[in-house]
């Protein structure tokens, strides 16, 4: 396909989602915002602020929220167990009928901090991989920018990682492992596959966004999930306070993921981020229907 380049960047997040004095409106409250709807979200720290609101008590209703690994909310997707998933981007990318549902995602503007390639010696030396099962735009995003580097006749194995590795050994680590990787892993060298990305592109890198069947993206599912996420952002000292319990780091650790190493956003720079993975990963342009109304869309 030809290159056609990223969509027009559509109208700003939020608009319409904050209530008089600054106060959310509740997620039910509106018209059309009622009926079943199966959501799959993904259950990592770098999603809390994007589905705060779902997570709360504040769903609309009929809304049946469940939380799993992105690779899971994936397979949801695709096997027609849920309507609307927070999928990685790889497969949002890859399937003609997903739809963006949302300018929303989980975007590293440079390094993350969460998406690591563990070595156990040199790169050059690797010969075996561990790819964890848990996210497939990490592992594609380690085959694109690691090919060359890594050796020829590298073995991967997709499982997680041990606590120790080889010399020989590599692990690709993800999500709130990686933040706090266990044993002997947290003192070996790593490289951060966003920040590589950044240096190959001069681009963010958008890990999973938000993505359904057409007719299930509409305008009120795209208000809900954007009030979600302002209530998010507008709660964020409560989501630091629990995730610094539950995964044991400092509060200051995870503020400073949520807030300086991650983005949840898509505007011009991360649609022409996702069109570039398209065409480096799979080949292709995204055709504008991907994009959704407000995009492009036809």
């Amino acid at each position: 396909m030809g290159a056609q380049g990223p969509p027009p960047p559509g109208p700003a997040l939020g608009h319409g989602v904050l209530g008089p004095h600054g106060a959310l409106p509740s997620l039910a409250a509106g018209p059309g915002r009622r009926g079943a709807m199966r959501v799959s979200a993904v259950g990592f720290l770098n999603s809390a602020p994007l589905t705060w609101g779902l997570s709360e008590g504040r769903a609309p209703e009929g809304w049946d929220v469940t939380f799993d690994v992105p690779s899971r909310c994936a397979e949801r997707l695709l096997k027609g167990e849920a309507d609307l998933g927070l999928v990685p981007s790889v497969v949002f990318l890859r399937e003609p009928w997903l739809t963006l549902a949302a300018p929303l995602g989980v975007v590293a503007p440079d390094e993350a901090g969460s998406v690591l390639l563990v070595l156990g010696g040199d790169l050059a030396s690797v010969r075996r991989v561990f790819l964890d099962p848990a996210s497939r735009t990490s592992q594609a995003l380690l085959r694109l920018l690691l090919q060359e580097a890594l050796p020829e006749g590298v073995s991967f194995e997709e499982g997680i990682a041990p606590d120790r590795l080889g010399p020989g050994e590599a692990a690709l680590v993800i999500g709130d492992r990686a933040l706090r990787l266990p044993g002997a892993l947290g003192r070996l060298p790593a490289l951060d596959l966003a920040s590589l990305w950044k240096a190959r592109t001069g681009l963010p890198f958008v890990f999973a966004v938000w993505a359904g069947r057409r007719e299930v993206c509409t305008d009120e599912v795209r208000e809900v999930l954007a009030s979600s996420c302002a209530l998010g952002l507008a709660c964020l000292d409560d989501i630091v306070a629990r995730h610094a319990l539950a995964l044991d780091l400092s509060p200051s650790r995870i503020r400073h993921y949520l807030t300086r190493q991650l983005s949840f956003t898509l505007g011009r720079e991360e649609r022409a981020a996702l069109a570039r993975f398209s065409r480096e990963v799979l080949g292709e342009e995204p055709p504008p229907s991907k994009w959704g109304e407000p995009y492009g869309g036809e």
